[in-house]
């Protein structure tokens, strides 16, 4: 069972240079507007229309929030592959010491 503290070494080399960040809950603060009945005066609307480009923005800003998070959990976990990658080709001899598939025994 040689794969087990290999596996865990790899695992811990991965984890060391990309620490755990924090960053703001995964929510959407962003109050939509009411709509005004009908028959009330152009204010009103005005208003509402104006809390529809408020909302708006407010959902687009928090999309490409979330997005930015999403590419830079992405870009850790390529480098963390790039990582293992690198530590196969220089350390483990790939694939002379373990050939793909396996021999039969």
């Amino acid at each position: 069972m040689k794969t087990v503290p290999l596996l865990l070494t790899a695992l811990l080399l991965v984890m060391v240079p990309f620490p755990a960040r924090s960053h703001e809950p995964m929510t959407i603060d962003c109050v939509a507007p009411v709509r005004p009945a009908d028959d009330q005066n152009d204010v009103l609307w005005h208003k509402f229309l104006a809390g529809i480009d408020a909302f708006q923005t407010c959902i687009t800003e928090a999309a490409d929030r979330h997005q930015a998070w999403a590419d830079e959990h992405q870009r850790a976990a390529f480098a963390a592959v790039d990582m293992w990658n690198d530590f196969v080709r220089t350390s483990l001899n790939a694939p002379e010491d373990f050939p793909w598939p396996p021999e039969e025994r």
